[in-house]
């Protein structure tokens, strides 16, 4: 598990510096905004479309196999960068991204669901989505500074390529993989067979629920710092931008216990209690007097929004027997691909109306998620 959650911190650095400089180096080879803009969605398209893809190939292939495959896809890509010379090129080249890294995101639940009992599953995902979250975070922090030390851009694709290349060696060759058949005959948690007993509609909500989810963080990234920056004035447009990173670490931090505490009192609880604190963070967002309430605000709704991952993902990791688990991951991710592309747009339309708006609608959603998971995932 170690050596896992270092190769997968290690990799999702590289991803985050790659998110950071792209934007730099597509306006440096002549790209304007709009094209900019482009590059981002085609790469979120063809994540969306090849998770589940990877997802059945990790269910017949073997989970490591996926992802390592992904993982050196992804490598061989990025090295691609080093020779673009226009625009259009780095438009092709991150679509082949998006292809290849949704192993990352997809395959890993899978591997961890495979490898633990239920009753330790949760807080083993949740120290999977700390890593991740982790790495970007770092990642464009370092991005900024190897940016300013080198030379040149080629070199920075070459060091991030060969830094995946190195993680695709660990996880091939460190990393054991186990299969899920005497843990399946296990207890499942305290809320698998009440969703097992209605299997079509717990998976059908909870795939709604991953989606506003999805839908809340799109608005978050796409419409926060620009209010911050309004309400913190001219001068400290990098405030707003540590403010959307205490966001980030609050989500990165949550998950590991929010996975413990599913397991103590059901995901069912747990989704609720997401909910909640999504709710009263979004609406604090929508009226907050101050910075310091902005900062409090957006703190709550990411630990809102990351224990609503792990517990979504717990959920279905639970449901999903141990031969499907990588298609149903896979799924998981259209979900929140398919929520992270619409928040944005619904963010930017409602925030014509008023700059509390976004939040506002995040605040109402919420709270029916929280309504359609009771009236059809409650505990009995």
């Amino acid at each position: 598990m170690k050596l896992l959650l270092s190769s997968l911190l290690i990799y999702s650095v590289s991803l985050g510096i790659i998110l950071y400089v792209i934007p730099l180096y597509s306006t440096s080879l002549g790209a304007d905004k709009m094209f900019v803009g482009l590059i981002t969605a085609a790469y979120a398209i063809a994540y969306t479309v090849s998770a589940p893809v990877w997802g059945k190939a990790s269910d017949h292939l073997g989970r490591k196999l996926a992802l390592t495959l992904g993982m050196l896809g992804y490598s061989l890509v990025t090295f691609l960068f080093a020779f673009a010379s226009d625009p259009a090129q780095i438009l092709v080249i991150r679509l082949l991204e998006g292809l290849t890294d949704s192993s990352f995101w997809t395959v890993p639940p899978a591997l961890i669901a495979d490898m633990y009992a239920p009753q330790d599953r949760g807080i083993a995902l949740g120290k999977i989505g700390t890593a991740q979250l982790a790495g970007l975070i770092a990642g464009p922090l370092l991005g900024g500074i190897l940016i300013k030390g080198l030379s040149n851009y080629s070199t920075l694709f070459y060091i991030c390529s060969a830094i995946i290349l190195f993680t695709v060696l660990l996880v091939f060759f460190g990393v054991q993989e186990k299969k899920a058949s005497s843990l399946e005959t296990e207890s499942s948690s305290e809320i698998g067979p009440e969703i097992k007993g209605k299997t079509k509609k717990g998976f059908t909500v909870t795939y709604v629920n991953m989606g506003f989810s999805a839908i809340a963080f799109g608005v978050l990234v796409s419409q926060f710092v620009v209010h911050a920056n309004e309400m913190l004035g001219p001068g400290k447009e990098d405030i707003g931008g540590l403010f959307l990173t205490s966001y980030y670490v609050a989500e990165a931090f949550i998950q590991p216990p929010a996975g413990k505490l599913a397991g103590i009192i059901g995901e069912y609880r747990a989704t609720q209690l997401a909910y909640i604190l999504c709710a009263l963070g979004f609406f604090v967002l929508t009226f907050a007097p101050s910075p310091v309430f902005l900062l409090v605000a957006v703190i709550i709704a990411g630990l809102g929004i990351g224990t609503l991952y792990v517990t979504l993902t717990v959920s279905l990791m639970d449901m999903a027997p141990s031969s499907k688990r990588g298609l149903v991951s896979g799924v998981q991710n259209i979900a929140w691909g398919v929520g992270y592309f619409v928040g944005p747009m619904v963010g930017g339309i409602v925030a014509t109306y008023s700059v509390g708006a976004p939040y506002m609608f995040c605040a109402i959603a919420s709270v029916l998620g929280g309504v359609l998971t009771s009236l059809y995932l409650k505990s009995d």
